[in-house]
Protein backbone atom coordinates (compact mmCIF):
# COMPACT_ATOMS: atom_id res chain seq x y z
CA UNK A 1 0.00 0.00 0.00
CA UNK A 2 1.19 3.65 -0.60
CA UNK A 3 2.02 6.01 1.91
CA UNK A 4 -1.12 7.66 1.52
CA UNK A 5 -3.26 4.87 2.36
CA UNK A 6 -5.27 5.84 4.81
CA UNK A 7 -5.49 2.62 6.97
CA UNK A 8 -1.41 2.38 6.89
CA UNK A 9 -1.17 5.75 8.40
CA UNK A 10 -2.17 6.45 12.19
CA UNK A 11 -3.74 9.22 13.32
CA UNK A 12 -1.92 12.48 14.95
CA UNK A 13 -1.91 12.47 18.47
CA UNK A 14 -3.82 15.61 20.03
CA UNK A 15 -3.47 16.38 23.91
CA UNK A 16 -5.72 18.67 25.04
CA UNK A 17 -4.57 20.69 28.57
CA UNK A 18 -6.77 21.61 30.67
CA UNK A 19 -7.24 25.37 31.45
CA UNK A 20 -7.00 26.93 35.04
CA UNK A 21 -10.39 29.03 35.65
CA UNK A 22 -10.33 30.55 38.75
CA UNK A 23 -12.93 29.99 41.41
CA UNK A 24 -17.03 31.03 40.86
CA UNK A 25 -17.88 33.65 43.24
CA UNK A 26 -20.31 31.66 44.36
CA UNK A 27 -18.29 28.59 45.07
CA UNK A 28 -15.76 30.92 47.14
CA UNK A 29 -18.20 32.75 48.79
CA UNK A 30 -19.89 29.55 50.10
CA UNK A 31 -17.01 28.03 51.42
CA UNK A 32 -17.70 31.14 54.39
CA UNK A 33 -20.40 28.97 55.47
CA UNK A 34 -18.37 25.52 55.55
CA UNK A 35 -19.15 23.91 59.03
CA UNK A 36 -15.72 22.16 59.21
CA UNK A 37 -12.29 23.60 57.67
CA UNK A 38 -9.19 21.37 57.73
CA UNK A 39 -7.03 24.57 57.48
CA UNK A 40 -7.37 28.33 59.51
CA UNK A 41 -9.95 29.94 56.88
CA UNK A 42 -8.55 32.68 54.98
CA UNK A 43 -9.66 36.74 56.06
CA UNK A 44 -12.85 36.89 54.20
CA UNK A 45 -13.02 40.08 52.65
CA UNK A 46 -16.02 42.46 52.51
CA UNK A 47 -16.39 41.40 48.47
CA UNK A 48 -16.75 37.80 49.38
CA UNK A 49 -18.99 38.36 52.64
CA UNK A 50 -22.45 40.58 50.48
CA UNK A 51 -21.17 37.73 47.35
CA UNK A 52 -21.96 35.22 50.47
CA UNK A 53 -25.19 36.83 52.26
CA UNK A 54 -26.92 37.55 48.79
CA UNK A 55 -26.34 33.90 48.19
CA UNK A 56 -27.54 33.24 51.46
CA UNK A 57 -30.53 34.96 51.00
CA UNK A 58 -31.84 32.88 48.23
CA UNK A 59 -31.46 29.42 50.25
CA UNK A 60 -33.88 30.64 53.34
CA UNK A 61 -37.17 29.31 53.24
CA UNK A 62 -39.35 32.15 53.04
CA UNK A 63 -36.76 35.16 53.30
CA UNK A 64 -38.80 38.23 52.36
CA UNK A 65 -38.86 41.75 53.99
CA UNK A 66 -41.66 43.95 55.31
CA UNK A 67 -42.78 47.37 55.68
CA UNK A 68 -43.39 49.06 58.99
CA UNK A 69 -47.01 48.93 58.70
CA UNK A 70 -46.96 45.25 57.80
CA UNK A 71 -44.37 44.20 60.61
CA UNK A 72 -46.84 46.19 63.30
CA UNK A 73 -50.35 44.45 61.67
CA UNK A 74 -47.86 40.89 62.54
CA UNK A 75 -46.98 42.30 65.92
CA UNK A 76 -49.86 41.10 68.33
CA UNK A 77 -50.05 37.45 67.64
CA UNK A 78 -46.34 37.45 67.03
CA UNK A 79 -45.75 38.18 70.28
CA UNK A 80 -47.94 35.86 72.51
CA UNK A 81 -47.02 34.65 76.13
CA UNK A 82 -44.53 31.79 75.78
CA UNK A 83 -47.04 29.89 78.13
CA UNK A 84 -50.14 31.01 76.50
CA UNK A 85 -48.57 29.12 73.19
CA UNK A 86 -47.71 26.47 75.20
CA UNK A 87 -51.59 25.64 75.85
CA UNK A 88 -52.43 26.25 73.04
CA UNK A 89 -50.42 23.94 71.24
CA UNK A 90 -51.69 21.49 73.57
CA UNK A 91 -55.38 22.20 73.23
CA UNK A 92 -54.78 21.92 69.63
CA UNK A 93 -53.09 18.30 69.48
CA UNK A 94 -56.17 17.10 71.49
CA UNK A 95 -59.03 19.12 69.57
CA UNK A 96 -60.75 17.23 66.98
CA UNK A 97 -61.35 20.43 65.07
CA UNK A 98 -57.79 22.05 65.02
CA UNK A 99 -57.38 21.00 60.96
CA UNK A 100 -60.90 22.69 60.20
CA UNK A 101 -59.96 25.74 62.28
CA UNK A 102 -56.57 26.01 61.95
CA UNK A 103 -55.88 24.38 58.64
CA UNK A 104 -53.00 22.42 60.22
CA UNK A 105 -52.91 19.70 62.39
CA UNK A 106 -52.20 19.82 66.14
CA UNK A 107 -48.78 17.89 64.92
CA UNK A 108 -48.20 20.84 62.39
CA UNK A 109 -48.59 23.75 64.48
CA UNK A 110 -45.65 21.74 67.18
CA UNK A 111 -43.90 21.13 64.02
CA UNK A 112 -44.22 24.99 63.22
CA UNK A 113 -43.37 26.02 66.77
CA UNK A 114 -40.17 24.03 66.83
CA UNK A 115 -38.98 25.40 63.43
CA UNK A 116 -39.94 29.24 64.87
CA UNK A 117 -37.24 28.04 67.76
CA UNK A 118 -34.61 27.41 65.52
CA UNK A 119 -34.75 30.11 63.15
CA UNK A 120 -34.85 32.45 66.84
CA UNK A 121 -31.08 30.86 67.34
CA UNK A 122 -29.83 31.94 63.32
CA UNK A 123 -31.09 35.20 64.45
CA UNK A 124 -29.08 35.75 67.62
CA UNK A 125 -26.14 34.33 65.72
CA UNK A 126 -26.53 36.73 63.02
CA UNK A 127 -26.74 39.79 65.27
CA UNK A 128 -24.16 39.32 67.04
CA UNK A 129 -22.03 38.87 63.73
CA UNK A 130 -23.40 42.08 62.92
CA UNK A 131 -22.61 43.73 66.46
CA UNK A 132 -18.78 42.71 65.87
CA UNK A 133 -18.60 43.50 62.25
CA UNK A 134 -20.06 46.89 63.37
CA UNK A 135 -17.44 47.18 66.34
CA UNK A 136 -14.89 46.43 64.51
CA UNK A 137 -15.12 48.83 61.90
CA UNK A 138 -15.92 51.44 64.66
CA UNK A 139 -12.46 50.55 65.92
CA UNK A 140 -11.35 51.39 62.11
CA UNK A 141 -13.12 54.39 61.81
CA UNK A 142 -11.55 55.59 65.48
CA UNK A 143 -8.11 55.18 64.31
CA UNK A 144 -8.62 56.79 60.79
CA UNK A 145 -10.11 59.77 62.32
CA UNK A 146 -7.56 59.99 65.41
CA UNK A 147 -4.96 60.33 62.48
CA UNK A 148 -6.48 62.51 60.65
CA UNK A 149 -6.96 65.21 63.55
CA UNK A 150 -3.49 64.78 64.18
CA UNK A 151 -2.68 65.66 60.82
CA UNK A 152 -5.10 68.34 60.90
CA UNK A 153 -3.57 70.01 64.49
CA UNK A 154 0.00 69.58 63.46
CA UNK A 155 -0.61 71.64 60.45
CA UNK A 156 -2.31 74.08 62.20
CA UNK A 157 0.89 74.25 64.14
CA UNK A 158 3.00 74.36 61.18
CA UNK A 159 0.72 77.39 59.32
CA UNK A 160 0.75 79.45 62.86
CA UNK A 161 4.63 78.91 63.33
CA UNK A 162 4.80 80.31 59.80
CA UNK A 163 6.96 77.60 58.47
CA UNK A 164 8.17 78.28 54.49
CA UNK A 165 8.81 74.70 53.72
CA UNK A 166 5.32 73.35 54.65
CA UNK A 167 3.81 76.21 52.45
CA UNK A 168 3.04 73.83 49.63
CA UNK A 169 0.53 72.24 52.20
CA UNK A 170 -1.88 75.31 53.08
CA UNK A 171 -4.65 74.36 50.06
CA UNK A 172 -5.03 70.79 51.57
CA UNK A 173 -5.01 72.56 55.22
CA UNK A 174 -7.89 75.17 54.48
CA UNK A 175 -9.51 72.53 52.64
CA UNK A 176 -9.90 70.51 55.91
CA UNK A 177 -10.10 73.75 57.75
CA UNK A 178 -13.49 74.60 56.21
CA UNK A 179 -14.89 71.19 56.48
CA UNK A 180 -14.28 70.78 59.89
CA UNK A 181 -15.69 74.07 61.21
CA UNK A 182 -19.23 73.15 58.91
CA UNK A 183 -19.62 69.95 60.78
CA UNK A 184 -18.58 71.44 64.34
CA UNK A 185 -21.27 74.74 62.98
CA UNK A 186 -23.73 71.90 62.00
CA UNK A 187 -22.70 70.23 65.54
CA UNK A 188 -23.84 73.02 67.81
CA UNK A 189 -27.13 73.65 65.62
CA UNK A 190 -28.15 70.49 66.66
CA UNK A 191 -27.05 70.87 69.81
CA UNK A 192 -29.17 73.69 70.79
CA UNK A 193 -32.45 72.90 69.02
CA UNK A 194 -35.36 71.72 71.17
CA UNK A 195 -35.80 68.37 71.92
CA UNK A 196 -39.00 67.10 69.68
CA UNK A 197 -41.97 66.82 72.22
Amino acid sequence: MSADDPHDSAPPAVTVEAAETAPAPVAVATELLAPVQAAPPAVAEPEMLVEGLRQLQQRIPGFTQLSVREKRSRARAANLDAEFIESGLHAAEVWRDTQLIAKRSGEELRQEQEEIRRWEEVIVELRAILDGIEAANLKRKHRLGTAILQIYRILGIYFRRSRPEDAYMRPYYERMRRAYQATQQFRGRKKNEPAAE
